[in-house]
């Protein structure tokens, strides 16, 4: 008889402390959806990042391309002497001119052949007076993109003046 009432003891303990140990239809169902809203605003939080880039290059592209169509300029005037060159400019554009390079060469480029940018002036031909010197005392005023760089304002004529490097040969 003991023996009978431990087992019925034993058996209603397993039937009225056995609780279920898994996930109700609805807590998992609500899980599913945070996971997935989580991960939804995750993937539209950086595919939206990268369309403000793109949006972002392209215009920076577009407007340096609009500056482009809207730069124009004349040279109506090269004067010149022994070691320097003068260039009046005229810009009849829509935008400023900020110039970063120039090159002079004579009646064909096998005779002479200089360039000049923001760093140095470089002698391409003729060959005895090939090198670099450097600029900043060559152009008056410099080239470049600096407040004190040589500019051209918009239907305004301006000049600069180019020194030719010495040559030893």
């Amino acid at each position: 008889m003991y023996q009978l009432r431990r087992n019925i003891t034993l058996v209603a303990a397993l039937l009225f402390t056995h609780r279920r140990r898994g996930v109700s239809e609805l807590t998992g169902t609500l899980m599913t959806i945070a996971v997935t809203l989580v991960a939804g605003t995750t993937v539209f939080g950086y595919v939206r990042s990268q369309a403000n880039l793109s949006e972002l290059a392209l215009s920076q592209n577009v407007g340096g391309t609009l500056n482009l169509l809207q730069e124009r300029f004349v040279i109506p005037l090269v004067s010149y002497t022994s070691n320097s060159v003068t260039i009046y400019i005229y810009n009849n554009g829509q935008a400023t001119g900020k110039f970063t390079q120039i090159e002079v060469y004579g009646p064909t480029r096998s005779a002479m052949d200089i360039v000049y940018d923001t760093n140095y002036a470089t002698v391409s031909t003729p060959a005895s007076c090939r090198g670099q010197t450097p600029a900043g005392t060559l152009e008056t005023p410099p080239l470049g993109v600096n407040p004190t760089s040589f500019s051209l304002k918009v239907n305004y004529v301006a000049s600069i003046t180019i020194k030719l490097p010495t040559c030893g040969g």
